[in-house]
């Protein structure tokens, strides 16, 4: 039959899915190889990412050892996409980065600095967090932190300091109290992590093209890397901050409140000037710049202290 040439799209989504690495030996792999040999068939299952060499040994008929024919190259195709999915998953929940890490000492100091405490209690579903989200959940509720919903209820009795870095929802209650705010929020931004299907700018992804096919509005994506905060309005209750990166002429733009971070350290240090920090974004839209470049404006979710990559997490 003759070639087709697969659709672009297609290309991005095996490429995606398979981290841009070979399904055999997980090397960087950058061919599509039909499994049945017919180059007219296009279809998703008919095609796996290989390498130059494994690409070359697809096509090789051997007759003293096994052959890397259809069932293996299908079976190795579900079991590294599957491995894949899980490692994402872990990378984008502080659960994944502080319990299955290749090395236990780089847990410590991870934590979600910055939440979203609004729009997390509306993406959330409550009734779906772990049994340890459960008990946080009636802790704050039985101490009125929090009402049904899990929204922030502020005490009457509350002060406001002179300064934004000690100003935050957190500060609003008494130390310990604050700490399992935190950690229910924390469990809550996991449950939306897992559940929903995020798509992880990679290295690798950061392209006009990768990005275009990969990311649609009102999609949540991930990332972790370099991020340039600028303070833009400044009081005494609070620092609004415009937060950038780009690659690649990709530029995504999103605004942090201070209100919404944990400790000074997160308002003075770690989302201040540029930094490198994970980010869970709900994109709200792409447009192209007069100059070229594709723009993701989006609203954050979280944004991760001391996270690592999908390479440097594993499933237990």
């Amino acid at each position: 039959m003759p070639r087709k040439a697969i659709p672009p799209t297609l290309k991005n989504k095996l490429l995606y899915e398979s981290q841009y690495c070979c399904a055999i030996c997980q090397k960087s792999g950058c061919q599509i190889h039909h499994i049945d040999q017919d180059h007219s068939n296009n279809t998703e299952d008919n095609l796996i990412v290989l390498c130059v060499a494994h690409h070359d040994e697809s096509h090789t008929m051997r007759t003293m050892s096994n052959n890397l024919d259809a069932r293996a190259l299908r079976h190795a195709k579900s079991e590294w996409t599957k491995q894949v999915r899980n490692s994402r998953t872990l990378a984008a929940t502080l659960e994944g980065q502080t319990k299955n890490t290749k090395n236990g000492w780089l847990s410590v100091g991870v934590s979600w600095g910055y939440i979203n405490h609004k729009r997390v209690a509306e993406m959330s579903d409550i009734g779906a967090i772990s049994n340890k989200g459960q008990r946080l959940l009636k802790y704050c509720l039985d101490k009125e932190m929090v009402d049904e919903n899990a929204i922030i209820i502020k005490p009457l009795n509350s002060s406001m300091s002179n300064s934004f870095i000690r100003n935050s929802v957190y500060n609003w209650f008494d130390f310990g109290d604050d700490q399992r705010l935190r950690a229910l929020y924390s469990e809550m931004v996991d449950q939306i992590s897992r559940n929903t299907n995020v798509i992880h700018l990679e290295p690798s992804t950061w392209t006009k093209a990768r990005v275009r096919s990969l990311v649609r509005p009102g999609e949540l994506i991930f990332f972790n890397k370099g991020i340039y905060f600028k303070s833009i309005d400044e009081t005494q209750e609070n620092d609004h901050r415009r937060c950038q990166t780009f690659k690649n002429k990709v530029h995504v733009e999103f605004y942090v409140d201070t209100i919404d971070m944990f400790g000074a350290t997160s308002k003075t240090v770690s989302f201040q000037g540029h930094q490198t920090c994970a980010a869970l974004l709900l994109v709200k839209s792409l447009a192209e710049r007069d100059d070229g470049g594709l723009v993701l404006s989006c609203t954050p979710l979280a944004l991760g202290v001391g996270f690592r990559g999908a390479n440097d997490t594993q499933a237990s």
